[in-house]
């Protein structure tokens, strides 16, 4: 199944023709989350990533449509040859893991932002660059040394000693200089 209608798909096809590479910049933003609910343990990556590519002389061209299942393929190839590069996993566990029913991978595409829709861009940008945490979810017992911490759905919630939930925020903390978001091409 492809993210785009068949309209879009028509529009990237008649717009899409070959282009010279050689001075062609994508645009891309990428945010390093640590975080899932309950402050555990998973890292993944929100990536702002243009529709294509820009040129020296201003000129903006769409990309041809590709399937997200093989960038998701390609992601973790990589993932998994830079682990094996620094010796964090063996090729013994990268075998295992390709026998998983799930990959642990995932690329999810949303819809496209249109130029000039200033509400959705800064929504996406806040959305990326968000703490690891809402204080709205978090309720503190003061008495009792502890937080409430309810899931995003509002279905769950988890009570944490007040050092166990330091800990975990704490573990969410980059290192001194560390950079989460990298910006890359144009």
């Amino acid at each position: 199944m492809s993210f785009f209608s068949e309209k879009e798909k028509k529009e990237k096809t008649r717009n899409t023709a070959v282009f010279p590479k050689a001075d062609a910049v994508p645009g891309a933003v990428i945010a390093t989350h640590t975080f899932g609910d309950f402050l555990g343990w998973h890292p993944h990556l929100h990536v702002l990533v243009s529709d294509g590519c820009f040129y020296g002389n201003g000129v903006f061209r769409q990309a041809p449509l590709f399937e997200l299942k093989h960038l998701e393929k390609i992601f973790q190839h990589k993932v998994f040859k830079l682990f094996l590069s620094k010796e964090k996993i063996t090729p013994e566990l990268v075998n295992m893991h390709k026998t998983w029913r799930h990959s642990g991978f995932n690329v999810f595409c949303g819809p496209r932002i249109q130029p000039g829709d200033e509400n959705a861009m800064e929504n996406l940008a806040r959305y990326i660059i968000r703490a690891c945490f809402s204080q709205e979810r978090m309720t503190y017992l003061p008495d009792e040394a502890k937080v409430i911490y309810q899931s995003k759905d509002g279905k769950d919630e988890k009570t944490f000693d007040a050092l166990e939930w330091l800990a975990a925020m704490c573990s969410h903390v980059p290192d001194k200089g560390q950079q989460l978001v990298k910006y890359y091409g144009y």
